[in-house]
């Protein structure tokens, strides 16, 4: 079963139904939840996505939300191994230097993400929730 590793902004564009991205993104949700690939996602993510739309569901919401994506997704924690991993990187953006160091712990097939630049060091294949989607024909 293929493993994918889910950047944060694909579980935003879910959760948020961004945009044109929330077709694709529910997609990816819909294999994970029928159990037709694996998918990760770093402890990080459920930090960023709690402060990220913090002021925008109420906390009930938020919980229950985080609750459901709990259920299905699988956590991957990066802890100071990341961390590490990711000051001696250097890259661009930090955040997804750790989330690249997450999803080697993952032993991730594919990092799926809509920022592919910002994954220019990684050994994982890189591709965005469409080119995904394009690639197995699922679409």
């Amino acid at each position: 079963m293929e493993k994918l590793f889910l950047d944060t902004n694909i579980v935003l564009d879910l959760i948020g139904n961004r945009e044109p991205f929330v077709k694709e993104a529910a997609f990816l949700f819909q294999l994970g939840r029928n159990k037709e690939c694996q998918l990760f996602v770093s402890d990080l993510t459920f930090v960023n996505i709690a402060y990220i739309t913090r002021k925008t569901y109420p906390k009930e919401k938020l919980y229950s939300v985080l609750s459901k994506l709990r259920s299905f997704l699988t956590i991957v924690g990066g802890g100071v191994v990341a961390v590490d991993h990711a000051l001696a990187l250097q890259a661009d953006d930090f955040e997804d230097a750790v989330q690249y160091y997450a999803a080697r712990q993952a032993d991730a097939d594919y990092i799926i993400t809509r920022n592919k630049k910002d994954f220019s060091f990684s050994e994982i294949e890189v591709l965005t929730s469409e080119e995904y989607v394009l690639l197995k024909h699922i679409i």
